[in-house]
This record gives C-alpha cells, structure tokens and sequence, in this order.
C-alpha cells in the first residue's frame, strides 16, 4: 500500500510540472534564446559630499546616558548652525542604544556594566564647496576639528572597503546617477553583442534580434553591516574621489537566434 501511494505521488509531482514546462515552450516557441551577462560602467563627478560624524555617550544607567547625548547633539547643532552649516546640510539619525562593557542581553549572559547612547550625523558639501579640493580638505578637516569639541567624533562605519580601500568618514557621490547609469546599460548591452555573435558562429546559427533585457543586481560600492550609518543614506554610488565616481550596472541580455538548417 505504501508503495503504491509513492509511485502514485511521484506521477501526480512530474504531471504537475508538465504544464509549466509546456507553457515556456508555448511562449518561446521558435524564438531559441542564449543569455549574455555583460557589465557597464560609467563616471561621474561627483556633486555631493557627505561626512560622517557620531555624537556618543556611556554611563551606567540608560537615563543618564540618554540625557548626557541630548546636550552633546545640541551642542554639536549649535556649532554646525555657527560655522554656516544650514538645516537641509545636515541630517541625523534617532537616538540609538547599545550595552557598554562587552555585555550581552541574554538569559544567563553576561550583564552591561552600562549604556551608550549615539547619534549618527551626515554633514553634506556641495556644488562650489566641491570645485576646490584643497579649500574642501580644509573645510573637512575644520569640521572634524570643530565639532570634536563639541563631543562628535568620525563613525566607525564599514562604507565602501570594497571600493575605497578602507573605511572613509568622506564619501563622494551624484544626487542624480540616472543619465550616468543609461551609459553603464548602454555600454553593457554593447559589450554582450559580440559575446553572443560568438557563441552563435560556434552553433553555425545567426542573431535574429535582442529578445529582452532584464537589470539584475551588481556589486555596489557600499558595504553594509549591523548599526552602519551607511545604511541611512538614499544613495546607491559612493567614492572616495570627487572627479570619479564608478557607476556600475549589470544585464542580462537575451538574443533570439535562428538555429542551423
């Protein structure tokens, strides 16, 4: 009995994928397809600079430690509003709690010996502020220095060691990648063509036409992990230069072909 019930399951799974099957093929039907995955890659000047800053405090109960970081983040608004830095310039995080000490939360583990509390703070330069890269190392290094008296230090956050050889607090980026990225696309879709008149000759078959193109997922130049302020920014492209900014892109070109007579 039981093996009657095994064979008669596996026919019904095998009559069940019949129609899906059957349903590509219906679809395709004398359009045989080769996929071609390509990468493009465009640059941009970058238009926008960010600087990441951290406002932190530690105490052993989460009241004090809160209630120390709010009179830093005020200071550190108050200095920024000083130096000339405007409401749109600057953006910040929620308050955010941690265990200090090593401590872990959990049943049996070891307790926190306290709390911190931060802020994490994105500082952003732009249009002429990016034209002269000596005045803007200034400004940079006027900034950190500044605000370090207030109680702000640089956000140990893991952006971009992919692409920018280690951890930067300064990322360089474009508010619009759009026009940059349909040169990425365009230069994909190119360099797929002769991929595919290749891997035809050897069929002794011909490209009759692009049959679709789908963007699917490439490498981005951030890095993210737990807590990362990276996480917090709506752009897609950073750098750790202002002439050059990578914008890449990936695709997945389908050619229709005409198979040998």
């Amino acid at each position: 009995m039981g093996k009657r019930v095994i064979i008669l399951s596996w026919c019904l799974y095998l009559l069940a994928g019949m129609p899906l099957v059957s349903a590509q093929q219906a679809e395709e039907g004398t359009k045989p397809t080769i996929n071609v995955t390509s990468m493009g890659k465009a640059n941009a000047k970058a238009d926008l600079a960010i600087v990441f800053l951290s406002v932190r405090s530690s105490a052993p109960l989460a009241a004090d430690a809160l209630e120390q970081n709010n009179k830093k983040v005020q200071d550190v608004r108050t200095r920024l509003a000083a130096l000339g830095y405007k409401d749109e310039q600057v953006k910040w995080s929620g308050n955010r709690f941690a265990p200090a000490g090593g401590g872990v939360f959990y049943p049996g583990g070891q307790r926190p010996t306290g709390f911190d509390v931060y802020n994490n703070v994105f500082v952003h330069l732009e249009g002429p502020e990016l034209a002269d890269l000596t005045k803007l190392n200034a400004k940079v290094c006027s900034l950190l220095d500044e605000l370090s008296k207030m109680g702000a230090s640089p956000s140990q956050m893991a952006i971009s060691r992919m692409s920018m050889g280690g951890t930067s607090v300064v990322a360089f980026t474009v508010r619009d990648p759009t026009p940059y990225e349909k040169q990425a696309y365009q230069q994909a879709i190119d360099k797929a063509r002769p991929i595919s008149d290749e891997i035809t000759r050897r069929m002794k078959a011909q490209i009759t036409g692009i049959h679709a193109v789908v963007s699917s997922d490439s490498p981005r130049p951030m890095m993210y992990g737990p807590g990362d302020p990276s996480e917090e920014i709506p752009y897609e492209y950073v750098s750790s230069s202002v002439e050059e900014v990578p914008i890449r892109v990936r695709v997945d070109v389908r050619y229709a072909y005409k198979p040998a007579t």
